[in-house]
C-alpha cells in the first residue's frame, strides 16, 4: 500500500497531509503519542519510498468516538490526504 501511494504522490507532484487518529479509551497523552508515532511511521515509510519531505505535513492526532457502527481498529488509523 504505500508504495502505491508513494507512486502516486510521485509522479502527480502531490501535496498531502499525514493524520494520525486512536480512540478515546485510556489515556489522552498516551494515545495522542501513540497518533503521533502511527502517522511517524507512515511519513517515514513514504519518504523511504522516495516521498520527498517537503510534499508532507504533518496534521494534529485526532481522537475518534468509538460508535455502533465501528470499531477500535477503524479508530486506530492514519489517514494519508491530498492538499
Amino acid at each position: 500500500m504505500i508504495a502505491a501511494v508513494a507512486d502516486l504522490i510521485k509522479k502527480d507532484n502531490l501535496k498531502i497531509a499525514i493524520t494520525g487518529y486512536t480512540d478515546k479509551t485510556g489515556d489522552v497523552a498516551k494515545n495522542e503519542e501513540l497518533a503521533k508515532a502511527r502517522a511517524g511511521a507512515v511519513r517515514d515509510a513514504l519518504k523511504a519510498a522516495g516521498v520527498a519531505e517537503a510534499n508532507m505535513e504533518m496534521k494534529p492526532p485526532s481522537f475518534v468516538e468509538i460508535g455502533a457502527g465501528g470499531g477500535d481498529a477503524e479508530a486506530r488509523r492514519v489517514e494519508v490526504n491530498k492538499q
